[in-house]
This record gives structure tokens, C-alpha cells and sequence, in this order.
């Protein structure tokens, strides 16, 4: 019986290699398995590097090391052999980076990439993908996560057989970290990154949420996030393009989130996430980011032809359209160097009225009471239905800030000076010690999140605006907005941004305080504080009345006292970094 299931395997596999003009020993392990299984990672390294030695136009690189000591590979598909950005940037071709398996659970890209090279540079089926673009390929970006391999790491997925962990060995969710970037990692990928800025960036990836008959479904950043020479390309080449597309004869489909799962007849949604994602993150970056996720319970062949013909898609637009691909991010970045969007958007929301509608394919349900759950359970059956649902995807900004022409960073923030250069955010510092009037914020209602998160206890707070007068001392870091990466620099070091350093907890030290009085002596201080100055016994007898906590709290009430002394820190609360509104000139020199 073994020997006539092995016969027949063997079969399968030659009908597919003949079909599809593909040698034997250049079938995939993915393709050897019947369309089952997906390499680890060894033996995907082991296939990148046949491919490196067997085709000129291929070549295999690390950008870094796992915690775990694991390679992170970047492969290089080149007709010219322009194997680093150096050579990239003489050529006159669009750079696409692919990026598979930052959730290793989710590696349909892997394999579909694994093929793609292939046909690219072996069979020469796919060649002409390579004729005005260069193609990066991330075959794994979560390495050490991919090796904690299992047949249990997804429940949600159909296939394949065993697959890799969504977190890392030190259990981070890489795409929660762009912006704090945390990760040894993400800090490796944010330097690879900004080494060979490509043109594009596409991010695969397998979506959990409703039972629908989309194999594919794709998000592209299109709004306020993004300067109007990339959005307008995007608009204008990308959607149509994407709209028309159809993999396993089957529509693509906008990411799917549907508005009220108990019926996908309210519609869908989409706005602008923050930039600790992939694809957000990129696009403050200048440049347009696709999001690719198939559907969980598709089997894993289906979802892997499908994430092959959309990444092939891609390619084919990157192909066609490479000048004004190029001449849009070039227009982007000048325009950010030069005449940047103030006031800056920095929060968005999506409108509560529908742009349009878009025609869902989904599967009927039914919605029971669950005496498990407690809840309703959602049943979905094997009829399919098709239909227009609304779409709601059309976004306003919610906050916008007036920006300021620089940033100071004293240098005893080393950390979120390093973490900004990773970014590619340019820095000076000050070769002598500047006095002057600046913008600050100060802190209050700070308040931490209890249980982790990604790692960190991230905090909520308010803000207010205020101007002193500060000494910044020789060494200070100064960060100009007239520089590419000012969309990032605004984003981390603004603190009402939803992923400023200071909600990740870089700033947490300035929030605490550090001095504080005996009683005996604060005592006779108060007192005398209140027969001097009557406003202020106005306003400790209104808080004794409006806070019945405070009230109660002894220390509080002669912290209060404290506070309104000459003797208070006025470090506390205070966000270090300082905006610079008028045009100075500084005494500085460039930091590499």
C-alpha cells in the first residue's frame, strides 16, 4: 500500500513538473509535498542558495541575526547583477521588497515567493518581472518564531500541515514594532530598509475573521497618511489595477472587516492604522505599502496560487508603470524635504457615512445563542451569497499639529536618539551650548497600562503647550523636518501621535518624582503659603470639596503644598524634547 501511495505521489509530481515546464530537482519542497506542506527553515535557505548558485541573477544576503543566532535573509533578483543599492540606484528600475512570514504561521508568501524566484530565474517563465524592476525577496522575516514549528499554531488555519509561531523567540509580535522597534529584528530590517529604500513594499500575510469566498484580500495605504504624489499613483495605477484582479477566478477583495460580523450586510470598514504596522509604517516612510492576506480557511494550495498571482500582479504594475512609480516616491520625498504638510496630520478616523459599496462573496450564517459563550454564535454554512455591501473607507483627520522647524533632544536620551537613527532620521548635534526660548510640553493624568503589552506598559496622558526658556547643552541632538524621514520623526517624537516614543515608554523617568518633604516640615510651610496667598487657599479648599480621595489623603494634601513651592522640580512632567519654532542657527555637526 506504501509503495502505491508513493507511486502515485511520484506521478502527481511529475504531471505538475511537465505541466508547468519545471525540472524535477527545482520543484519546491512545498510543490514535492502536493501543495501540503512548506519548508523549514533550513531547507528554505538550502533552496535560496541553489538558486544563487544555478542563475546569475540571484543573489543571497543577510541583513542581520536572530536573537536565536539565525541568519535574516534578503534575496536579490537582478538581469544586471545590481546586487547592492549602490548598484540598484544606477539602474533605471523600480525596487519592489517583498516581505513573507513575519507571522511565521502564516507563510503562504514563503512558498509563493520560493516559486516565483524559480520561474523568474530558472524556467525564465517570469523573466520579463525582472525587465525594469529589481525584486527583494524576505523569504522568512520571523526566523526564530518559523522554527518553533508544530501542527497546532493556528487554529484558526486550514494548512499547512505544520507551520511556524506568530511571535518571535522573545515573544514580540514584529508587527506591532516598527516604530519603537525593540526587536534585534526590526532594528536589522529598519537599517536594511533604509539602505536600499525600495520603491515598493508588499507585506504577506494569512487574515483570521469571517468565512467569506475571497482566497485573496489586499489593503494599500490611500489617505491623509501619505504625501499626494505616492497616494495619487496609488489611486490612479495601483486600484484599478487590483480591482480588476481575480485569483483562482475568484475577485480580490478589500481587506475584509466587517462592521457587525453578526451580519456582513452593514458592510466594511477600513481608515488609517498606526504606523507600529508594516504597511502604515512604510508609507510614512514615502512609499506605497501593500498589505496581501488570504483567507485562513481557503486550503493552503489556493491561498498560495492566489498570493503568487497578486505578488505577480504587482510586478507586472511595477513593470509597466516603474518611471512614474519612481518619479512619484522622488516627488514624495522632495516634497517632504522641501514643503512638508503643516499643519501634519497625526490621527485619523474613518466617517460614519459609506464611500461606496464593493461586491462581497460571502457564505450565509446563522447566528444562534451559544450556552458556552454566553453569547451569539455564528454558524456559517456552505451556501455561498453574493452581494454590494457598503464600504466605509473614507477618512478625516482627527488631530493635526503645527509643526515646529526642529527638535532638540538633550543627550542623555541616548536610546531615542539611537532608535531615530535606525529610522534613517538624520541627526546633528550641538558643538556648543545653546540658551533660548522653546516649545515644551508638560504631562498630566498619566496613565499606564496594567497588564504588558508587546513588552511594554505603553501610557495615556494629556498634553500642554507651554514656552520657557532652556539650556541645551553641547552634544544635544537637533532633528530638522527638512529631511525625507520627517514623517517619522514627527510620528515618534510628537507626543499625541499613537505611537510617540513617549506612549511607548521611552520618556517614563519624567513622570516620576524624585523629592519629597518630611511632614514637620511641610506643615508650617502650608500654613504660611495659605495666610499669604489667597488664591491658593481658594484653590486647596475647592479641591477638598470636589475630591473626596484627595481629601482623605494626607499626603496628597501636603503634596499640594509642595507643588506650589519654590522648592518643587519643575523637571517633573516635563517632556524633554523641546521644538524649535524660530530659525536659528546652530553651531552643529552631522552625526553618521
Amino acid at each position: 500500500m506504501k509503495i502505491f501511495f508513493s507511486f502515485i505521489t511520484a506521478l502527481f509530481i511529475l504531471s505538475v513538473a511537465q505541466s508547468q515546464s519545471i525540472p524535477d530537482n527545482w520543484l519546491t519542497y512545498y510543490e514535492q509535498s502536493g501543495f501540503k506542506k512548506t519548508p523549514r527553515y533550513d531547507e528554505t535557505m538550502q533552496f535560496c542558495r541553489r538558486l544563487e548558485k544555478a542563475s546569475p541573477w540571484i543573489k543571497v544576503s543577510t541583513f542581520g541575526k536572530s536573537p536565536e543566532g539565525r541568519d535574516l535573509i534578503l534575496v536579490v533578483a537582478s538581469k544586471d547583477g545590481a546586487f547592492d543599492p549602490k548598484k540598484a540606484r544606477k539602474t533605471d528600475k523600480a525596487i519592489l521588497l517583498v516581505q513573507n512570514g513575519i507571522h511565521s504561521g502564516e507563510i503562504d508568501g514563503k512558498d509563493a515567493c520560493l516559486m516565483l524566484l524559480r520561474d523568474i530565474a530558472i524556467t525564465k517563465t517570469k523573466s520579463s518581472l525582472l525587465d525594469h524592476a529589481i525584486l527583494l525577496v524576505i523569504p522568512i522575516y520571523n526566523v526564530d518564531g518559523h522554527e518553533r514549528f508544530g501542527l497546532y499554531n493556528r487554529i484558526n488555519q486550514n494548512g499547512p500541515e505544520e507551520m511556524g509561531w506568530r511571535v518571535t523567540g522573545q515573544n514580540l509580535n514584529l508587527n506591532r514594532d516598527y516604530m519603537k522597534a525593540d526587536a534585534p529584528e526590526t532594528q536589522a530590517w529598519l537599517q536594511m530598509f533604509n539602505r536600499w529604500l525600495p520603491e515598493m513594499f508588499l507585506d504577506a500575510h494569512v487574515t483570521d475573521g469571517a468565512d467569506y469566498q475571497h482566497i485573496v484580500t489586499v489593503g494599500i495605504e490611500k489617505h491623509q497618511n501619505i504625501s499626494d504624489p505616492i497616494r495619487s499613483w496609488v489611486l490612479e495605477k495601483f486600484v484599478p489595477m487590483i480591482s480588476s484582479l481575480k485569483t483562482n477566478g475568484i475577485p480580490v477583495a478589500p481587506y475584509i472587516s466587517l462592521r457587525d460580523h453578526e451580519d456582513p450586510l452593514k458592510g466594511n470598514q477600513s481608515g488609517v492604522a498606526p504606523p507600529r504596522l508594516s504597511t502604515p509604517y512604510v508609507a510614512i516612510q514615502n512609499r506605497p505599502a501593500l498589505l496581501i492576506e488570504t483567507h485562513m480557511m481557503k486550503d493552503y494550495k489556493s491561498r498560495v496560487e492566489g498570493t503568487y498571482q497578486t505578488i505577480t500582479a504587482v510586478l507586472e504594475l511595477v513593470n509597466r508603470e516603474y518611471k512614474s512609480l519612481r518619479n512619484a516616491v522622488l516627488q514624495t520625498d522632495e516634497r517632504t524635504i522641501k514643503n512638508i504638510e503643516n499643519p501634519f496630520p497625526i490621527r485619523f478616523e474613518t466617517t460614519e457615512n459609506p464611500s461606496g459599496t464593493f461586491h462581497y462573496m460571502g457564505f450565509k450564517q446563522k447566528n444562534e445563542h451559544s450556552d458556552i459563550s454566553g453569547s451569539t454564535r455564528i454558524i456559517y454554512t456552505n451556501e455561498p451569497f453574493e452581494a454590494d455591501i457598503p464600504m466605509y473607507d473614507s477618512v478625516i483627520i482627527s488631530k493635526s499639529i503645527q509643526l515646529p522647524a526642529a527638535y532638540l533632544i538633550p543627550p542623555q536620551w541616548q536610546e531615542v536618539i539611537k532608535r531615530l537613527k535606525l529610522h534613517g532620521v538624520k541627526i546633528e548635534r550641538l558643538k556648543e551650548p545653546v540658551t533660548m526660548e522653546a516649545e515644551m510640553y508638560r504631562f498630566s493624568n498619566a496613565n499606564w497600562q496594567q497588564t504588558p503589552y508587546e513588552g511594554r506598559h505603553s501610557v495615556t496622558y494629556t498634553v500642554d503647550k507651554i514656552k520657557m526658556e532652556r539650556t541645551f547643552p553641547s552634544g544635544t541632538a537637533l532633528v530638522r523636518l527638512n529631511q525625507r524621514t520627517a514623517r517619522v520623526a514627527i510620528n515618534a517624537l510628537e507626543p499625541e501621535a499613537p505611537d510617540a516614543f513617549a506612549a511607548w515608554g521611552f520618556f517614563d523617568a519624567v513622570f516620576e518624582q524624585k523629592e519629597y518633604t518630611e511632614d514637620y516640615v511641610m506643615e508650617p510651610l502650608a500654613a504660611e503659603m495659605l495666610l499669604k496667598d489667597s488664591s491658593l487657599k481658594l484653590e486647596f479648599e475647592s479641591r477638598l470639596k470636589a475630591d473626596t480621595a484627595f481629601a482623605k489623603n494626607p499626603f496628597a494634601r501636603l503634596n499640594f503644598f509642595y507643588q506650589h513651592s519654590p522648592y518643587w522640580d519643575q523637571n517633573v512632567n516635563l517632556y524633554p524634547v523641546a521644538r524649535v519654532v524660530k530659525d536659528i542657527k546652530f553651531v552643529t555637526e552631522k552625526e553618521e
